[in-house]
């Protein structure tokens, strides 16, 4: 069921990607924007917990 699950998910993945490519790369910059910024966000914390 796993495995099932997991390749719909890719399959939409794909579809997605082919039908608009313009937004699933506006998706990636901006999910990337937001980890990048959670890890300096978390790296401020743990600065100022240590002085």
């Amino acid at each position: 069921m796993k495995l099932v699950i997991g390749g719909v998910v890719v399959i939409f993945l794909v579809f997605y990607m082919m039908t608009s490519p313009d937004q699933a790369a506006n998706i990636v910059h901006s999910s990337w924007h937001t980890a990048v910024n959670v890890a300096h966000g978390v790296g401020n914390f743990v600065n100022k917990l240590s002085s």
